[in-house]
């Protein structure tokens, strides 16, 4: 990697690094580029050079949130428990963990608002892009216990996949709407949520009569 690739890496960690501690302490509305260069030690114009706007540098914290959740996600699938209601329900919890490690509620509030507001623009397309990577790995996880025979193989694996990761950002979305919510009561509802789910989901033998 050439010198100058080496520093530009440098200085964008160090803007995110900033930007990420400033949301989170002073909340993003009142932050601003100039206030994030100044603590970074740059120009405002450098950090608007690499990222043009502040909704795009909360998006590539997102992104970074999002690529470290992923390798913990992927290490769930390498380990699945016996039940696909604890794999799925841990799923959940990893997820909102991580969320509440890397970023507040009211970051996360932010970042919401801005893939709704911006759905048609870069933030939007960006976001949808992010999840569609995690459905990815739910699917795997599904695909994990139809081979097990655990899980009916005439469920839509993808489409089933897409199911409980919408059901998870549902309360994942309550959950941080909510200051008053711990993690350990989100994992509650979720859990219970899976347990109405997967009450028919297992694979149904043939039953024969005695005769």
């Amino acid at each position: 990697m050439g010198l100058r690739r080496q520093q530009k890496l440098e200085r964008s960690k160090r803007i995110l690094e900033v930007a990420r501690t400033r949301f989170q302490t002073e909340g993003y509305e009142s932050v601003t580029i100039e206030s994030i260069a100044a603590e970074a030690g740059l120009s405002a114009v450098t950090i608007y050079n690499y990222y043009g706007t502040k909704a795009n540098l909360l998006l590539e914290l997102v992104k970074e949130s999002d690529e470290r959740l992923l390798a913990q996600l992927r290490a769930l699938t390498d380990d699945l428990p016996d039940d696909i209601v604890d794999a799925v329900a841990q799923f959940g919890k990893i997820m909102r963990h991580h969320a509440m490690t890397y970023l507040t509620k009211s970051t996360w509030r932010e970042v919401l608002a801005a893939s709704i507001l911006q759905g048609a623009g870069q933030f939007g397309t960006t976001y949808r892009a992010l999840d569609r990577a995690l459905v990815v790995v739910m699917a795997k996880l599904v695909l994990s216990y139809q081979r097990r025979g655990t899980l009916s193989r005439s469920i839509d694996a993808r489409a089933f996949a897409d199911t409980l990761f919408e059901m998870q950002n549902i309360r994942f979305f309550l959950f941080i709407s909510d200051h008053t919510q711990e993690e350990e009561e989100a994992d509650k509802r979720f859990r219970r949520d899976l347990g109405l789910i997967f009450a028919d989901k297992a694979p149904q033998k043939n039953l024969r009569g005695k005769s």
